[in-house]
């Protein structure tokens, strides 16, 4: 029988919590009422442990982790807050989990402090964590904790991690919650640049949850999801493998979007009885254009017969020489990029050729892709304006790629990625993609570019 006795979705703004912000937080009084009564209700259910996944903290992008060290703290002083916590960990769940995970080929990892120490990561507890815990705590609730960082992993993988949650053995009494918020672009003034499909995929997951369709929220393509630049469905998708097979049903307490993010707070009722398990929409691209449908039939090519496509006399738009890159992703994780800054070869035909190729096979960050990962990848083409002279005050990460040169090393960002929001953060990711000292910054040279997106 599951140990699991509570599961809850709710979000993570630091501004709920005491002497955050406080002159703002009448605006957000539904979500604070909400979670209160989500933490009652977890109370009542008198679990001896509380897992809480959370999209933060020192996050891989090839493994769910949970720290590994017996007592777990945290602060609120990033956020001009002198609340902290400390909560003892369930170190003895967490190794159970760890092992019925490698059973099954799931990466589902304990780590230690000196792991974390080695990447320069925090042992501290992060807000996703934190935020619930703070109200648990105030609603009187003592236990243990488990704390699980989610990984960048394929759908399907943090599903069956779901499961191995529920499956584990003991004598727990298990809550669980997805800590996660929603769309981070529903405002011009939100943290994200405003995109109407924000609110559409809100919207999307809260009819879902209305209704306790949990397959409606597994089909959500990863484009749509992206775009919506949202941090919740993956710990959404964890707590649904953790009651799959299991009657229940959900209730949103709350929604509201205030500050340009969007606060989900829903709980599901447990019943008893048997469910059927859900099943993950198989995701097989359409290639809309020229540019993308060349790339893949070049990366089909190469890795069956181990063959480049000639490309003599191309037609037009193929037939001019231009800079390209080449994108692949599996769902919404990057699984490799290659492309050149100027053009390397007579047309865009063979550049694109090459880059696919390249992209598929030996970008370093990646596994060689294989026939049946093709299959399911989704492939876009970049095609570059040439590059122009740029101060900082011009970069615009949102429509500008930007490229930071210094003394021979150089580094490249496309525009228009996700997580990529002010300049601050496309600067410090292109200086450190070309081995750029970030003291150097202000004497290395910007160049901007245009690119046209194609899919």
């Amino acid at each position: 029988m599951s140990p699991i006795v509570f599961a809850g979705f709710a979000p993570h703004p630091p501004l709920l919590i005491e002497g955050v912000g406080d002159e703002h937080k009448p605006e957000a009084a539904q979500t604070d009422e909400a979670y209160r009564q989500l933490a009652a209700r977890l109370v009542e259910t008198q679990p001896n442990t509380v897992i809480v996944v959370t999209p933060h903290g020192p996050v891989f992008s090839d493994a769910y982790t949970i720290p590994g060290w017996d007592t777990l703290h945290g602060d609120f002083t990033p956020f001009g807050s002198a609340v902290s916590m400390t909560w003892e960990a369930n170190t003895g769940y967490s190794r159970q989990a760890e092992t019925l995970a490698a059973k099954k080929g799931l990466p589902l990892v304990v780590v230690n402090s000196r792991q974390l120490a080695s990447h320069r990561y925090s042992t501290g507890l992060d807000h996703g964590t934190m935020v619930p815990l703070w109200y648990l705590q105030a609603a009187g609730w003592k236990g243990k904790v488990v704390c699980i960082r989610i990984g960048g992993l394929p759908p399907r993988q943090c599903y069956e991690i779901g499961k191995v949650l529920a499956e584990t053995s003991g004598d727990e009494k298990i809550a669980l919650i997805a800590s996660g918020d929603m769309s981070h672009c529903l405002k011009e003034n939100g943290p994200s640049p405003y995109n109407p499909v924000g609110l559409e995929f809100d919207e999307t997951v809260v009819a879902a949850l209305e209704k306790s369709d949990y397959q409606a929220v597994l089909a959500i393509p990863p484009e749509f999801r992206q775009r919506a630049a949202e941090c919740g469905w993956r710990p959404l998708v964890t707590l649904l493998g953790a009651l799959d097979g299991r009657e229940s049903k959900s209730q949103v307490l709350s929604y509201q979007g205030p500050f340009g993010v969007g606060y989900l707070v829903a709980i599901f009722t447990l019943e008893d009885g048997e469910r059927q398990g859900l099943t993950f929409p198989l995701n097989t691209p359409e290639d809309a254009s020229i540019y993308t449908q060349l790339a893949r039939k070049a990366i089909r090519q190469y890795l069956i017969k181990e063959e480049t496509i000639e490309i003599e006399s191309p037609e037009p738009p193929l037939d001019r020489p231009q800079a390209a890159f080449v994108s692949l992703k599996l769902d919404d994780q990057l699984r490799g990029c290659i492309g050149t800054i100027e053009p390397k070869y007579e047309h865009l035909g063979a550049e694109i050729v090459a880059n696919a190729i390249a992209a598929a096979t030996t970008d370093p960050r990646f596994d060689r892709v294989t026939i049946s990962d093709l299959e399911q990848l989704s492939i876009s083409v970049d095609l570059l304006s040439e590059p122009v002279p740029a101060t900082y005050s011009q970069l615009d990460p949102s429509k500008l790629g930007l490229i930071a040169q210094w003394r021979g090393r150089r580094g490249l960002l496309l525009p228009d990625l996700s997580g990529v929001d002010t300049p601050e953060e496309q600067l410090e990711i292109a200086l450190r993609k070309g081995g750029i000292p970030k003291e150097k910054a202000r004497e290395a040279k910007l160049y901007t570019f245009t690119v046209e997106r194609h899919y």
